[in-house]
């Protein structure tokens, strides 16, 4: 496969306008994508680019379809998708409001709860899977957080308390 060459032509004001962006990129990933379009069109091969900033020929190419088809928009970052939460707000108020109870009093093991066995639980009854920290981060949403019990020792001997302090 012969090697091709293929350099941005820029007129002056997009000139300008690359340059601008290039300055105020909001993120290295953008301003990477923009100095590789700016680099081609002073005459560097993909090949040259590609070496030059540490990505792939292909993902240069890519960023000169998307600089063709779309301009400085094209070169931006694209908002990642996030995973929504699939519990609803009456569920998020029940889950809230289940850690107010033992959790053997709803038929899970255990006297205390935890992340887990919150996710066991929604699990069971809404059968909706999340993971323990998907869990954590709705309670800490709601004002709660886990931590681990203190263990307290104490004995029935009324002079424990004198004979413990010192």
């Amino acid at each position: 496969m012969g090697q091709r060459h293929v350099y941005m032509e820029l007129g002056a004001e997009e000139a300008a306008q690359l340059r601008e962006f290039i300055k105020n990129a909001g993120n290295h990933r953008e301003r990477t994508r923009a100095q590789a379009i700016w680099f081609s069109s002073q005459g560097q091969t993909v090949e040259q680019l590609s070496s030059l900033l540490s990505v792939t020929e292909r993902a240069v190419w890519k960023w000169f379809d998307a600089y063709s088809k779309r301009g400085l928009e094209g070169l931006k970052r694209k908002p990642c998708p996030r995973r929504r939460t699939r519990l609803g707000p009456r569920q998020e108020e029940k889950l809230v409001a289940i850690t107010r109870q033992a959790p053997n009093t709803v038929g899970m093991r255990g006297y205390t709860w935890n992340c887990r066995l919150l996710k066991e639980w929604l699990d069971k009854t809404y059968h909706v899977k999340l993971s323990q920290e998907w869990v954590r981060r709705i309670l800490r949403r709601h004002g709660l957080r886990f931590r681990r019990p203190k263990l307290k020792l104490t004995s029935p001997d009324p002079n424990y308390a004198q004979k413990n302090c010192c």
